[in-house]
């Protein structure tokens, strides 16, 4: 059971809303913020609870949520340049072919069950969906002091749960990749000094990103070898 309350998280974010003198856009903020968080933790956690050892944690950033709940682990939004159904051959023999089922809810649920067979899961460094459309501030165009400050506030009541979740199903052979080379640089190894913090034991940090924000297949088959 995940343990992983709002709240304490909301708290500090208003707290951050002030301090950047927009706290008359707190309440509608948090509204779409609580609902996007729920429902993400929950579809997270339903797969999570499906593996039994991990092989790749892939970093992200946060959900993009929005008005169509978007999120790789919602089955009724359609797959995006985050990982393509085409992405899936990674997961496959050099031999093997994959078909394309027709619905967007087919196409997730043939995602999810290559997940969880082969010890996949997304992990996101933030539990705030904030989106242009539905936040006054969000991730694109925010400063760096603020950005490290929702870093901060985060990582007690956030990230460090979810990633000790996420160690207790890692061994020797489990690597963690940054989905996309930019949230490596932006956040300048805050992720890797936690994981240190956390852990005795010391594992591999890459990054899966190739050309124009597409995944590395190759690269992501050879981890999954590894």
């Amino acid at each position: 059971m995940i343990n992983i309350k709002w709240k304490p998280i909301s708290k500090l974010l208003k707290e951050v809303y002030k301090e950047q003198n927009i706290i008359e856009y707190f309440e509608e903020d948090e509204s779409y913020l609580k609902n996007a968080f729920e429902i993400t933790e929950k579809l997270w956690e339903e797969q999570f609870n499906k593996i039994d050892k991990l092989k790749i944690i892939m970093i992200s950033e946060s959900p993009l949520f929005g008005d169509i709940q978007r999120y790789i682990y919602n089955p009724n939004t359609p797959t995006s340049v985050f990982f393509h159904f085409k992405d899936l051959e990674a997961f496959l023999e050099d031999d093997q072919t994959i078909k394309r089922p027709k619905t967007t809810q087919e196409q997730k649920n043939m995602m999810y069950e290559y997940f969880y067979k082969n010890g996949f899961i997304t992990l996101d460094i933030f539990p705030f969906a904030l989106n242009p459309n539905h936040t006054k501030i969000h991730y694109r165009k925010m400063s760096k002091k603020l950005y490290y400050q929702l870093l901060k506030i985060t990582t007690e009541n956030y990230l460090i749960p979810k990633l000790k979740l996420c160690l207790d199903k890692s061994n020797e052979h489990t690597h963690y990749v940054y989905r996309y080379k930019r949230l490596f640089k932006k956040t300048e190894n805050h992720f890797e000094e936690i994981l240190n913090q956390i852990s005795s034991k010391k594992y591999k940090i890459d990054s899966i990103n190739s050309t124009n924000m597409s995944l590395d297949r190759n690269k992501l088959k050879r981890l999954l070898k590894d």
